[in-house]
């Protein structure tokens, strides 16, 4: 393949660098955004997840609390 000759002064050139630079921003902030917002949904899920443990811990005494009471009935 065979690159052609560009004119760096040309207007043409300039143009197409700038909506490429202005193109490349907009990826990158958006990339950032996706980022933020992934990150804001781990801790989320994470407190999520430390709260359901807490639940499960509590049932799970409970279970064996009622276990033994019906153990010891006659």
């Amino acid at each position: 393949k065979v690159k052609k000759s560009v004119d760096k002064n040309s207007n043409e050139y300039r143009v197409r660098r700038e909506r490429n630079n202005i193109a490349v921003r907009k990826s990158r902030d958006k990339a950032k955004q996706r980022n933020v917002e992934t990150q804001q949904k781990v801790l989320e899920l994470t407190s999520d997840n430390d709260r359901l443990r807490k639940r499960v811990e509590q049932l799970s005494r409970e279970l064996d609390t009622l276990r033994g009471i019906f153990r010891q009935l006659p």
